[in-house]
Parts: structure tokens; C-alpha cells; sequence
């Protein structure tokens, strides 16, 4: 029976004795990579956990793995965020002192300033960027500093990067958020050896800048968060500078939102300011947005990487992939993470008349439901997308039918992943008997298809698939030649079923 479609189609056997579900071109993940703390069983609300720094109570090693300690001298002096392998976001008012460069160390994984436990890792740095607007006179405006540090920290439990936010993203007034430090335990206090944390809300900006405007000296800036509680009681306080304040996205990761600043006194109220003295008025917790100067960031860190990512990320960058056959690892070893913001490009042309076998052994990109942020693709050679993959789950074997592809890969400035081993190989039309059931056959000109072991009988428990390509403006035609599938009433067991989409929404016909 002849069936005319649209110029995109999917074809999928499904035979039973038990139904397996089925690979699809995008497959999602939901544990993202960078804010999520690797010691952490169980992932559960931020309200659990609540704690202060100010007279409250230190947390357990590994809990902020993201939190790093600025040392001069081997003494720490103030906080830090690692955001990457390379860098580090803390305060520019923490690194102003002359010829600090030449003494100043980070370290990861830090808890207890006392003991160097395991886990931790110290790399001196090698280059430090304060904001160009930053001014020492007018201190909470614009504080922020790069660190790229000389080497690379390496990913475990005790060390992790906090994401960047999106430019897009907001935590609206209210939303609890996390600081923490090895700061003063409450004003004019002791120092603590361990690290601490707070919890505390976002203030809306009207209620930030009248706290600020009661002070003796009104603090104004165009870079600032304020959080805290009007009553106060909580609160970062001296020594926590550079620290960060981290709110759980929607996703459940971790996001650096703000970078410890100023604040005036220690967990003090701002209530009834304008009935106390100047000298005993408090003021919320400021901290640097971070969402503000999110490009000023991505400049100096995209710059970074697109400087090594085609001497040492790329095997081929817009270029030919050698052979017939071959092997395609991204990133290079013995690197365990690929960058953020490449584009790496490779095309693979194999003699005319042969397909392309494409086998992933590993695949580890950032999930997305559509693939938007990193992504490999793999693409005709008239341009048409074949496929764009994301997510843990390798995808199923691609036996192309066309002797040319481009592969193409994507990574943004957020997410990452240990990224994709693949083998490529040219084959004969023919070679893959069961093609479309052991492998996704995708199939751009005119031809048969078959079941698997045709003319005789298919195996049990078949998962096939197959994915046919007509050129703009074309359809697809369907004619059957031979159809023998086992009876059953509603084709709950065995059926060919025919989809207008990849993504297998929209059901076209089935048949048994």
C-alpha cells in the first residue's frame, strides 16, 4: 500500500515479548555539572539547612566546594568563587595591597585554615583583572576581580565550580540565598579557624537603597545586591569579603549570584535606623551582582579559551577528518572536561557510493530538552540537520546514508561535561543487514528497507528505527511490498509505526 507524507519522516518496528522503550535523538540528563555539591547524597531545599556566621554554626567539609581561601604569605585574608579549572571571582577591594601578585596563593577545597586536610589543593596566581570602574574611594561600586590562577584545579568532591548566571536569570526578592567564610563569628569577634555560612534573603532594590541612604556616608552604587534581615542576627561580617552569594537556580545547581562587598557593622537591624545613632546603624549585607557584570566576565574568560581551544581542544577544527575510519575523541586527553564558548567543526568524506558509521563509546554533554546549549550536530552535506545530540545517554550507532557529513560541536559559558568518544567508518550500502535496528539508519535517497534477517523472520523484543530525509519541497513516499507482522487487534504487540517528527510526537499511521 502506497502512503505519501511530509519530507521528514520516522519509521520504528516494534516487536514484543517484553517492550523495551526506545533511543531518541536527544536524550536528557538531569544532574548538571557545575553547582551541584559532589558530597551531597540527596539534594533538598535550602530551607533544611539554614545556619549563620554571625553567632551560628560552621558546616560540614565539601559542603561549598566552590569556596576557595585567598592566602598572602600563606595567610588567608579573604574568599573567593571558582567558576572554572582557571578562575576564580572575588572582590576587587580584597587584592589593591602593591606587589601582592608575587605572595598570593588559592586554595580549593579549603575547610579548616588550621590543617591542611584532604582534598585540598593550593595554586599560586598568575594574573589578577579588577573591574576598570572599580574605585578604592567609592569601595562597593564595581567590586570585582579575575583570578586565573598558574595550572588547573582538578574536579572532586571537595572542589567544584558554581555556575555563572544567565543573563536572563533573576532571584526575585525574597529568594533564600547562600554566603559563606571564614569571616568573624559577630562583630569585633574572634576569627574562626572553620568555615561558616548564612542564609539569607534578597532584598528588592527600593529597600536596599533606603537601608543604604540612612548611613552616615549614603552608599549608592549601580552594581549592588543588598540581602539580610531588617531585624538583623544574621549576616556576613569581617573577613568574608570576595566569599560568594550562591542561589539554587530552578535546575537545582548552585549559581554565584553575588560576591561578598561591604556592609556596615556585623548582623545589625536597619529597621528603626533613622532613631539610632549614625555610629550603631546597621545596613543589609551589600554584594557586587554578579548578573550586571556577566559580560565584562565572559569577555576575559571567552578570550581565554578561544586562544587554547584550537591548539588544544579540537583534534580537527574546520577541517578534514583523515581516513576512512578513525577514532574522534572531544576534548583531547588527557584533558576530563571540554571548554566553554568552542565551536569545533569536522567534516568526513568517504569514497561515492559508500554510507558512514558513526559509534559513540562515550557521551557526557550539558542536557537540554532541545539541545540548545551544548550540542554535537551532525549535518548533510546540502546542510540539512540529521541529528543534534546532548545529554549522558550515548546515542544509538548513525549509519548515514550519504558518503559526507560535518560533525559539529557547541559548548556555552555555563555548563560542561567530559564530552564524546566516537568511531567513524565508511560501509557499503549493504554491509548492515539489520541497519535501523542495531543502528539509527538515517536515509536521504531512495532505497528498500528491510527487517532485520529478511526474508526470514524478525527477531523478538525489536527496537528499529529509521529516520528518511526528503529534500525542501519534497515528500517522502511509502510503498510496502511485503508486509508480514503477527496479528494482534490493536498492534499492541507487533507494528510498524510511522512519525511525522524525530522526536516521534505526532503519530502518522501504524500498521500491523
Amino acid at each position: 500500500m502506497p502512503v505519501s507524507l511530509v519530507n521528514l519522516l520516522v519509521l520504528m518496528l516494534g516487536t514484543t515479548y517484553f517492550r523495551e522503550g526506545s533511543s531518541r535523538a536527544i536524550s536528557l540528563r538531569q544532574d548538571f555539572k557545575c553547582g551541584k555539591k559532589p558530597l551531597e547524597q540527596k539534594a533538598g531545599s535550602f530551607y533544611n539547612h539554614l545556619s549563620r556566621i554571625v553567632g551560628g554554626n560552621q558546616v560540614q567539609q565539601g559542603s561549598h566546594p566552590w569556596q576557595v581561601s585567598l592566602k598572602r604569605d600563606s595567610g588567608h585574608f579573604c574568599g573567593g568563587t571558582l567558576v572554572s579549572t582557571q578562575w576564580v571571582i572575588t572582590a576587587a577591594h580584597c587584592i589593591q595591597s602593591r606587589n601582592l601578585l608575587s605572595s598570593l596563593t588559592i586554595t580549593a577545597g579549603e575547610h579548616d585554615l588550621r590543617l591542611t586536610e584532604e582534598g585540598e589543593q593550593t595554586l599560586p596566581v598568575k594574573r589578577i583583572i579588577s573591574h576598570p570602574k572599580f574605585d578604592p574611594r567609592k569601595p562597593m561600586n564595581y567590586d570585582i576581580a579575575l583570578l586565573k590562577v598558574d595550572g588547573s584545579f582538578k574536579y572532586g568532591p571537595k572542589v567544584w565550580p558554581a555556575c555563572l548566571p544567565s543573563p536572563d536569570e533573576k532571584f526575585d526578592p525574597g529568594y533564600i540565598c547562600s554566603t559563606c567564610g571564614w569571616g568573624r563569628l559577630r562583630e569585633n569577634g574572634i576569627l574562626p579557624q572553620v568555615l561558616h555560612e548564612v542564609e539569607l534573603p534578597i532584598l528588592n532594590q527600593d529597600e536596599c537603597s533606603r537601608a543604604l541612604s540612612t548611613l552616615k556616608r549614603p552608599v549608592q552604587g549601580d552594581t549592588l545586591i543588598c540581602a539580610g534581615f531588617p531585624d538583623g542576627g544574621k549576616d556576613a561580617c569581617q573577613g568574608d569579603s570576595g566569599g560568594p552569594l550562591v542561589c539554587m537556580s530552578e535546575h537545582g545547581s548552585w549559581t554565584l549570584v553575588g560576591v561578598t562587598s561591604w556592609g556596615m557593622g556585623c548582623a545589625r537591624g536597619w529597621m528603626y535606623n533613622l532613631r539610632k545613632k549614625y555610629d550603631r546603624r546597621g545596613s543589609p549585607g551589600v554584594f557586587t551582582n554578579l548578573i550586571k557584570l556577566l559580560p565584562w566576565i565572559q569577555q576575559y574568560m571567552a578570550t581565554d579559551v578561544k586562544m587554547k581551544s584550537s591548539t588544544a581542544s579540537c583534534s580537527i577544527e574546520d577541517g578534514r577528518l583523515p581516513d576512512n575510519e578513525g577514532i574522534l575523541h572531544l576534548p583531547e586527553r588527557p584533558n576530563r572536561f571540554y571548554l566553554d564558548n568552542q565551536l569545533c567543526v569536522w567534516t568526513l568524506l568517504v569514497p561515492e557510493g559508500r554510507h558512514i558509521l558513526l559509534n559513540f563509546s562515550h557521551f557526557d554533554l550539558e542536557p537540554d530538552i532541545f539541545c540548545d546549549y551544548d550540542s554535537l550536530s551532525v549535518i548533510s552535506k546540502d546542510d540539512r540537520l540529521v541529528g543534534k545530540f546532548c545529554g549522558m545517554d550515548p546515542p544509538l550507532p548513525l549509519l548515514i546514508g550519504s558518503n559526507s557529513i560535518r560533525l559539529k560541536f557547541v559548548s556555552d559559558n555555563k555548563e560542561y561535561g567530559t564530552g564524546f568518544s566516537m568511531t567513524y567508518q565508511a560501509v557499503a550500502p549493504a554491509m548492515l543487514p539489520n541497519s535501523g535496528c542495531g543502528s539509527l539508519a538515517i536515509l536521504f535517497e531512495e532505497g528498500i528497507i528491510q527487517s532485520m534477517h529478511y526474508p526470514e523472520a524478525y527477531s523478538n523484543l525489536a527496537d528499529c528505527q529509521w529516520i528518511i530525509h526528503a529534500p525542501e519541497n519534497y515528500v517522502v513516499k511509502l510503498t510496502y511490498e511485503n508486509f508480514k507482522l503477527e496479528e494482534n487487534k490493536d498492534c499492541t504487540y507487533d507494528s510498524v509505526t510511522v512519525y511525522e517528527n524525530i522526536s516521534m510526537e505526532r503519530e502518522i499511521g501504524k500498521k500491523r
